[in-house]
């Protein structure tokens, strides 16, 4: 069997959201976890959402023709995230994987740090990854919210949208703190999404990124001054797409956050790890992972 690896083009969006849906999907039930994407139109969106995110490279394996498995790196400076991945069932075990991984891994030399999110029930992925040196380093909880939040969510008076105008702003906060560069990041959520910002008397004190799917809306990531700041910026995204489904990853280390979001109707999906090969500085911040795992 041949295999051919090949840069991702926007014609193969249809054909790689099929297989991140029957990747992710196919997983969660030989599991036993309900799948997370409703439908098979949520993994094109994804795939879509990869495919045109500036920082995004997306790699395709293909035999005779047939694109058979996808990753994506993503960089930011130095600093890269790795996934998803995602093979057809009937091409897995049959190095269509590795090849993947070593095409990432080529794309991502010379990055002092390269980060992806594993969901800890998967044992077979976990084993994977490990093999090529990513570590565990961290502990995030899936959290979901299906419909309604139990109390009714307000609009923020100290949370504002962010504006193109505004970028400037939310990136000069950004910086000194996260230590890189998200203006690329910050750019795309405010084009397909919203980054809400909180302010008081002493300045900025905190942002959440949210972006809206054909399924659930993401929210994250967020770097917050405290739990009180967190929490209020959740609650307005809350008010904001009130009745829409929202998803997050948050740091299980914060567990004020965690049980206020679980008080506002978000349940447990699973345990998963924020997996790192190279470099890695644990943030003194309050944190939430979106889409993209390097974007903390």
């Amino acid at each position: 069997m041949s295999i051919v690896i090949r840069d991702m083009t926007r014609a193969d969006i249809d054909r790689v959201g099929e297989i991140l849906y029957e990747g992710f999907t196919g997983v969660a039930s030989k599991y036993g976890y309900p799948p997370v994407m409703q439908g098979l139109q949520d993994g094109k969106a994804w795939a879509w959402a990869m495919c045109h995110y500036v920082s995004s490279e997306g790699i395709v394996a293909e035999v005779d023709g047939r694109v058979v498995g996808a990753v994506f790196v993503n960089k930011r400076g130095d600093v890269g995230g790795a996934g998803p991945m995602a093979v057809d069932a009937a091409f897995q075990g049959k190095s269509v994987a590795p090849k993947l991984m070593d095409a990432l891994l080529e794309r991502a030399e010379g990055l002092s740090s390269l980060r992806c999110v594993q969901e800890a029930f998967n044992t077979t992925s976990f084993s994977f990854q490990y093999a090529y040196n990513f570590r565990p380093v961290a502990d995030l909880l899936d959290l979901l919210l299906n419909g309604r939040a139990r109390h009714n969510p307000e609009l923020q008076s100290n949370v504002s949208e962010v504006t193109a105008q505004g970028l400037d702003a939310v990136c000069n906060y950004d910086l000194p703190r996260s230590h890189f560069d998200h203006r690329t990041d910050f750019a795309y959520f405010i084009r397909w999404g919203k980054v809400l910002l909180y302010r008081d008397a002493a300045g900025i004190r905190g942002y959440l990124a949210c972006l809206p799917g054909s399924g659930a809306v993401q929210l994250g990531p967020l770097l917050a001054e405290d739990e009180d700041v967190a929490v209020c910026l959740f609650s307005h995204a809350l008010a904001l797409f009130k009745g829409r489904p929202c998803r997050t990853r948050v740091m299980a280390r914060d567990g004020l956050l965690a049980g206020a979001l679980m008080k506002m109707g978000f349940r447990l999906y699973c345990l998963s790890f924020l997996m790192v090969r190279g470099a890695w500085r644990p943030s003194r911040y309050i944190e939430a992972f979106g889409r993209f795992p390097e974007g903390v």
